[in-house]
């Protein structure tokens, strides 16, 4: 146990200083969230900011707005035409920047005609909504409040499966919180394993591996770094999960992010599956690793073997119209795509508890399994040079008779 300890933490605090790693925990959230200030700053400047448009007329064919009851926000925005030549010649003059105009029938078929040579902000369209409302509560009969016509519901959702509260500002959290979740999820299982193949066929291309296995046995060194490696991941979670604690924290302000939480039960169904997963996805790449003859083609296996976990995402409208279909339900049985079918369904749905321990249980048995083969593979093929490897040799070698034995290579007197 000492030496598979050395061998995790040597790996650990190797790859924690490697640059990539440094990029992927820090430098992907703050690209992100850069991305998102710039694309938020750049939506309410051009739709927050009704300056830009000056004046904006109003033509009222349908004698809505004859009295001018204008909001209290904005009590210079509007000016009243007579008619459409003039507002249009205000325009052309650039007197007015916009004019709306309400035909006679507006009461019957609610038709606004909007007129302006650039766009127009939704803040603008926003405050004349006002005030026509304002305008039409006059109307009524009954002594109903200005203020309840202009905002007539404040809306609670309240998700019965899965028990969560939710209100209109924040539901579009609800379809990016598990998108989001699952993308951490292969980001972070990604780069760790990764690390460990590279790390794995750098190795053995450089015949360190031969130093090694006289100190340590394959298994140990295994496991070694599998431990290591996970414990980055966990880091890399732990970092972004804090970065995005403080973003929810401090951005109430932002409509988006308006009473967002992370939902407790994804949190600790994302842990269980990621340790599980990584398990898995590590072991396998140590094993592609062993058997790789460079650099290049242990990627070309990583590629292989990543697509299998982003295959939910081709179907993510089943996900989302019906997480508890045939197809989500099989997609949250099998080992390699269960993680991020199971996120999915816990967010746009609730998997039934049946689904969640069959689910937890297959995927824990195939990485036992996965576990126990690739370490068969990775003790035998650990110091096999300059041979192409095949299946049927790898699966001689998982059932314990393999047909080549692995032979170190052993200098000559005039290598240096």
């Amino acid at each position: 146990m000492n030496k598979i300890g050395l061998v995790a933490r040597r790996e650990y605090l190797f790859n924690l200083r490697r640059p990539s790693f440094l990029f992927a925990v820090f430098g992907v959230p703050l690209f992100t969230f850069a991305v998102w200030f710039v694309v938020f700053a750049v939506i309410s400047s051009t739709e927050e900011d009704i300056s830009r448009v000056g004046q904006v007329g109003i033509v009222d064919h349908a004698g809505i707005v004859e009295e001018m009851i204008l909001p209290d926000q904005s009590p210079d925005l509007f000016t009243s035409y007579p008619d459409e030549t003039s507002a249009r010649a205000a325009l052309d003059s650039q007197t007015i920047g916009a004019y709306f105009v309400l035909p006679q029938n507006y009461l019957r078929t609610g038709t606004v005609e909007s007129y302006s040579y650039s766009n127009i902000p939704a803040a603008l369209r926003n405050q004349f909504t006002s005030l026509l409302l304002m305008n039409l509560g006059m109307r009524v009969d009954q002594p109903t409040s200005v203020e309840r016509i202009q905002n007539p519901i404040e809306l609670t959702i309240h998700l019965n499966d899965s028990g969560r509260d939710l209100t209109e500002s924040n539901l579009p959290a609800l379809f990016f919180i598990p998108l989001i979740f699952s993308l951490l999820f292969m980001m972070s299982t990604g780069v760790t394993s990764g690390f460990l193949m590279s790390g794995v066929v750098e190795e053995r291309s450089n015949r360190v591996m031969e130093i090694l296995i006289t100190s340590i046995t394959p298994t140990q060194l295994l496991l070694g770094k599998i431990i290591g490696l996970g414990s980055l991941g966990l880091t890399q979670l732990l970092v972004w999960g804090v970065a995005g604690g403080l973003l929810i924290r401090f951005g109430q302000t932002i409509p988006f992010l308006q009473g967002v939480t992370f939902p407790l039960d994804m949190v600790l169904i994302f842990i269980v599956y990621f340790l599980l997963s990584y398990f898995l996805i590590a072991s396998l790449m140590a094993g592609l690793g062993a058997i790789s003859g460079s650099d290049h083609e242990s990627r070309q296996y990583s590629s292989i073997l990543s697509l299998l976990f982003v295959v939910p995402f081709f179907f993510i409208t089943s996900f989302i119209t019906d997480p508890n279909g045939t197809l989500p339900l099989l997609l949250t049985l099998i080992p390699f795509t269960s993680p991020v079918a199971v996120l999915l369904r816990i967010g746009f749905g609730v998997v039934p508890a049946w689904q969640l321990i069959a689910s937890l249980v297959i995927l824990f048995i195939s990485t036992l399994l996965v576990v126990w083969a690739s370490a068969r593979v990775f003790r035998w093929a650990l110091l096999l040079y300059g041979k192409r490897i095949s299946l049927r040799e790898i699966w001689r070698v998982i059932r314990g008779v393999p047909s080549v034995e692995p032979s170190v290579a052993i200098p000559t007197e005039n290598q240096s």
